[in-house]
């Protein structure tokens, strides 16, 4: 082989070298740059992990916040039902009372207008009375006298004329 210029001592030194520089560089740097590289790789899934998780948080709370809205706004439309409901009972509540007050006042003047219908009328009859019996006494008197009627009859009408 030496026909082929081959050292074989060179040729084993060579080898040697080669293998111990490969075996360096694995020791020294594609260890380091592959656990590096593994590393980062294992952050990166870990970050898209705590992202998904983020994401899915988000979502649970987004539709907690949806079923808390939902909730709210049937709490919010119950409650209109209610005051509506109170607002009508205590309506026709209002308007009773205003019927029962408005009859009440209906019967007061009702009783108020009888009593003074009844109180004219005893006064009506009590100037009847008056003029009937002051009447009696001229006519009784003039008869007794011997004067005219229509003298008696004119001063009646007007002493009746006077007390209206």
């Amino acid at each position: 082989m030496e026909k082929l210029g081959i050292n074989w001592g060179l040729l084993i030194a060579q080898i040697f070298n080669v293998v111990f520089l490969v075996w360096l560089l694995g020791q020294f740097l594609f260890k380091p740059v592959l656990n590096m590289l593994s590393e980062r790789t294992r952050r990166v899934q870990e970050s898209l992990k705590e992202a998904d998780q983020v994401k899915q948080q988000l979502a649970n709370a987004r539709r907690d916040y949806e079923a808390e809205l939902g909730k709210a706004r049937k709490e919010g439309a119950a409650l209109v039902v209610q005051a509506q409901e109170r607002a009508k009972s205590q309506e026709a509540e209002i308007l009773a009372q205003a019927r029962r007050e408005a009859e009440r006042l209906k019967e007061d003047a009702r009783t108020q207008a009888v009593q003074e219908r009844d109180q004219l009328l005893r006064e009506a009859k009590g100037q009847i009375a008056e003029l009937v019996t002051l009447t009696a006494s001229r006519v009784l008197g003039a008869e007794l006298q011997a004067k005219g009627h229509d003298t008696l009859i004119a001063e009646s009408l007007a002493a009746l004329g006077r007390r209206n």
